[in-house]
């Protein structure tokens, strides 16, 4: 009887878990509400996310961690955009290959015997 009552008890903590972790996805979907007003700092900001569904959004993820939602018709959130999107081209670019990326100089010569 013990075991059953912790079967059924295990089972539905497994479920509630489960359910919980479908039920946190929901507030990311609707996360927009409205859209900044004031122009950002392109140094301020990290990266980006574009939301597609009823109302498109740019959400700007900020150096602090802030996510901050933009209209994605707006003049300044287009530049914005192409800045952070350039500032990502030069860094991969300007990334130096590792020691074991380099090449190698040393010319090997194999002969039979």
């Amino acid at each position: 009887m013990r075991l059953l009552v912790l079967t059924l008890l295990a089972v539905c903590c497994l479920a509630a878990g489960l359910v919980e972790g479908v039920g946190s996805e929901v507030p990311e979907k609707s996360f927009c509400m409205s859209f900044t007003t004031q122009k950002l700092k392109i140094n301020r900001i990290k990266t980006y996310i574009i939301k597609e569904g009823s109302m498109k959004a740019v959400i700007f993820i900020t150096r602090r961690g802030l996510k901050i939602c933009a209209d994605p018709q707006a003049s300044w959130v287009k530049d914005a955009i192409k800045s952070v999107d350039n500032r990502a081209r030069k860094t991969i670019i300007q990334t130096k290959p590792t020691e074991a990326q380099q090449p190698t100089r040393t010319a090997v010569t194999l002969t039979g015997r």
